[in-house]
């Protein structure tokens, strides 16, 4: 009898299994490693996003600012003559000469000509999909220093990112037509 009594405690204790105490903890502690995973997994993809977007709107502007300056270096060049043709008034104010380069212009809604807002398509990368960013270039112009006697021979361009809900001031630079000290400066 006493074999049979062994047989019959192992039976038992193999058929109670967990308790349900054990139960409970074994998954409240699964479901707390699974909602941690997904947790700090979906905080991963979302910083691997945004620094895939900064990179492309980077990019993008980067784009935008070398063939502004490729344009400001045609604006006066003559191709027939190899040489730079330039008018008298043609660097006193800048702002007619930006407005008519060819990479300024943009399908603008605004209606203000120094103010200009695109979005980005797939074509260029492919986190732009969606529509979710506006990029705003806004051109000021200003003469090199403070002194109303100079001419105003400075266009700064203000890049603004529109990212969701926010709105950024990205990146300021100075362009001028007159690399060369083409233009001559009246005092």
């Amino acid at each position: 009898m006493d074999f049979k009594s062994q047989i019959i405690r192992k039976s038992i204790k193999i058929k109670n299994g967990f308790g349900l105490v054990d139960s409970i903890l074994s998954l409240s502690l699964l479901a707390g490693v699974i909602t941690y995973g997904i947790y700090f997994s979906s905080l991963r993809l979302s910083t691997v996003h945004s620094s895939n977007l900064i990179r492309s709107i980077n990019k993008e502007i980067e784009r935008d600012i070398e063939r502004l300056k490729l344009d400001l270096w045609t604006l006066s060049y003559d191709n027939n003559e190899g040489k730079y043709l330039l008018l008298n008034n043609q660097c006193e104010d800048v702002s007619e000469s930006f407005s008519d380069l060819p990479s300024w212009q943009i399908n603008n809604s605004s209606g203000n000509e120094m103010i200009q807002s695109w979005r980005p398509g797939e074509d260029r990368s492919k986190v732009f999909s969606g529509g979710k960013v506006l990029i705003t270039r806004e051109l000021t112009v200003s003469n090199p220093i403070d002194d109303d006697s100079l001419n105003n021979s400075i266009g700064t361009v203000n890049y603004r990112v529109e990212w969701g809900e926010d709105i950024q001031h990205w990146l300021s630079i100075d362009l001028s037509p007159e690399a060369h000290s083409w233009c001559e400066q009246k005092i």
